[in-house]
């Protein structure tokens, strides 16, 4: 009864998770499993059934995924996880991250050789729980959230670029230029 009340409109409800199921991402195309970002949320039904709905991200705790859905029932973007401090629900995310079309070893990668890696990040925030580097792109931005210590945390991938919004930018205390300016 509870899972009629709390799941309903969920639309991964009736969906099954694929025996062969391989995951990969890219973070400069950027896609997901193949699929850009815009594509129909339905596209991903192979992940199967999600496991809970968190701040409009459709989560897959064992795969270390979160799947952003729009309003258009599209995908708007992803998360790649690979250390949950905040909950221990997420798994380390074990599929393949691409980079410039290039396998990317993530799970070496420090705040201390990201700007090697991917290049110079637009901006950095560090707070008392941890540090998020900005990424901006024409299509899309890139945030990665890093414990203080410097070791990724996760990859957030997202169509809408928060830091387009002007009063983001004052929360932030971003002085640099913005990227179409």
């Amino acid at each position: 009864m509870f899972d009629f009340l709390f799941r309903r409109g969920n639309p991964t409800n009736d969906w099954q998770r694929s025996a062969h199921l391989s995951l990969s991402a890219s973070l400069d195309v950027p896609e997901f499993k193949g699929l850009p970002l815009g594509a129909s949320f339905d596209r991903v039904s192979e992940l199967g059934r999600d496991d809970a709905v968190e701040f409009g991200s459709h989560c897959y705790y064992d795969l270390g995924v979160a799947i952003e859905r729009s309003n258009e029932n599209s995908i708007s973007g992803f998360t790649i996880v690979l250390l949950d401090e905040e909950g221990d629900k997420f798994q380390p995310y074990r599929g393949e991250l691409l980079w410039q079309g290039e396998p990317l070893d993530y799970l070496q990668l420090t705040q201390e050789n990201l700007a090697e890696t991917l290049g110079e990040w637009y901006w950095i925030d560090t707070d008392e729980d941890e540090s998020i580097i900005f990424y901006e792109f024409p299509s899309h931005e890139i945030q990665i959230e890093l414990t203080l210590s410097g070791h990724i945390k996760r990859f957030l991938v997202y169509q809408e670029a928060m830091l387009a919004d002007p009063q983001q930018w004052d929360s932030y205390g971003i002085t640099k230029p913005w990227i179409n300016d």
